[in-house]
Parts: C-alpha cells; structure tokens; sequence
C-alpha cells in the first residue's frame, strides 16, 4: 500500500469516527444538559451545535474520495451519497477502508 492510500484511508476512518461519535452521544448529551440545567435555550444551542457538527462530519465523509481511484468513497453514482457511508470498501475500485486487507492483483 502506498503512503497517500495509507493517509487517504486514516483521513476517512478518522471522519467516520466522530460522525458514529457524534451520533452516539446524543442520548448521554440530551441527559446531562437536562440533568445540570432546566434551560431550554440551554439545550437549543447545544442541540443546534451538535446537529451542525453531525452535518459537518457526515458532508466530509460523504464527499472523501477514495485515494486509490480519486472517485467518491462512498458513492455508487457520480455524485456524494449519504446511503452509503457504513460502505467497508470504495464503492468504485474496491479498496478496503482497513489498510491490512488491501491486496493487489500481483500479491496472490
């Protein structure tokens, strides 16, 4: 594997990370807004940041393209696509998101 591939894949794993991080704590950080304080707008703000940073993460995952054949990693068509980012490999050459499973055609 190259250096660029190996870089290319942390950077998507990386961003898929916090997305699934993000996602998750949703329920643990509705609980302790509502535990330490009864302010609504309190929550709104938190709640807007979050919902924002779900966005943020979940656009840059959607358009990371693929460091083998520079198409989008997780898209089946031509253009981003939100449907696919639980995808294991790129959706148009196959690479692995997982570094130790890439083998090449003359590796066998």
């Amino acid at each position: 594997m190259v250096a660029e591939e190996r870089e290319g894949l942390r950077k998507i794993r990386r961003l898929r990370f916090w997305l699934w991080t993000l996602l998750l704590a949703f329920i643990p950080l509705v609980w302790l807004v509502t535990s330490f304080t009864e302010s609504r707008s309190v929550m709104m703000g938190i709640l807007i940041v979050w919902a924002a940073a779900v966005v943020h993460f979940a656009a840059r995952a959607a358009f990371s393209k693929c460091p083998r054949c520079r198409n989008y990693y997780h898209a089946t068509a031509g253009t981003p696509s939100f449907w696919n980012l639980l995808a294991r490999r790129c959706t148009h050459c196959g690479l692995p998101l997982r570094s130790d499973r890439v083998m090449y055609p003359g590796m066998t």
